[in-house]
């Protein structure tokens, strides 16, 4: 699939820090793309949304949480074979994370988030968190 910066699809994710350094990772719904792995929280981006925005909104209707001290990690980009991404990633702090998530969710550790199953592009993604060193 040939892809231009323009085609891409505008997707902004969050690594949310509780208190122990570790980061949420949510499992994606079985109908969806790449249903059934281990994912950050995130989103496409609404038009006109900035992706910050994206990110901070995404959190709060996945989880209900509301991070603190936004910071943007970076970009990265990913091509499977039905279409290609473009991921906006930001890191923040849930001060009051709980210690018992939802069923789909789960509080990681970097080098256990490496063992999950999770969609081909997070390692790029991965990298990026390891690099913050929140």
């Amino acid at each position: 699939m040939a892809s231009t910066a323009r085609n891409k699809q505008r997707i902004a994710l969050v690594a949310a820090f509780g208190p122990d350094r570790h980061f949420l990772l949510l499992k994606r719904p079985d109908a969806v793309h790449q249903g059934g792995l281990w994912s950050l929280p995130g989103g496409k981006l609404e038009p006109d949304e900035s992706p910050l925005a994206a990110a901070q909104r995404e959190l709060a209707e996945e989880t209900g949480l509301e991070g603190r001290d936004w910071r943007a990690l970076g970009t990265h980009e990913h091509c499977y074979p039905d279409r290609a991404l473009r991921f906006h990633l930001f890191a923040c702090r849930i001060p009051h994370a709980p210690s018992k998530p939802e069923a789909r969710w789960r509080w990681t550790s970097l080098a256990e988030a490496r063992s999950l199953p999770m969609p081909a592009a997070n390692a790029g993604l991965l990298r990026l968190i390891a690099r913050a060193n929140p």
